[in-house]
């Protein structure tokens, strides 16, 4: 009993600090290369789902402060705003219209844990370039 107490009082809040991402997420720092490898199979130059391109040096400038096609009253990202981002939704397989991303053969799958904290962090510290 004892060493649970321990584990609960002293070594979780220390490994939940740990998983967090540290200082201001940004685009071209941190999530970038994520995005591109795990969305760039679709969302190519080449004939890109929902008209997104997500390569290196126009995912950004493609996500922030713009439109989605399948519902253009919500942007995709909102600085600042995690519930009104539609990405984030997207992410979390909230959607009414379209599916979760990423997709696979086999439907959505959803990021690792780790993934997601950077995108939420991201959104949360004002989606920074």
């Amino acid at each position: 009993m004892k060493k649970i107490l321990i584990f609960t009082v002293v070594l979780l809040p220390v490994f939940l600090w740990a998983a967090a991402p540290e200082g201001v997420v940004s685009y071209s720092n941190d999530l970038e290369e994520l995005v591109v490898k795990r969305c760039g199979d679709c969302h190519s130059n080449k004939e890109p789902k929902a008209k997104l391109v997500l390569v290196k040096g126009e995912g950004y400038g493609n996500l922030v402060e713009t439109a989605s096609v399948q519902v253009p009253e919500a942007l995709l990202v909102v600085p600042g705003d995690l519930e009104t981002s539609y990405l984030w939704h997207k992410l979390m397989g909230e959607t009414e219209i379209g599916k979760g991303m990423p997709r696979t053969m086999f439907g959505s799958k959803r990021l690792p844990e780790k993934e997601l904290d950077l995108f939420r962090k991201w959104i949360e510290d004002g989606a920074k370039p």
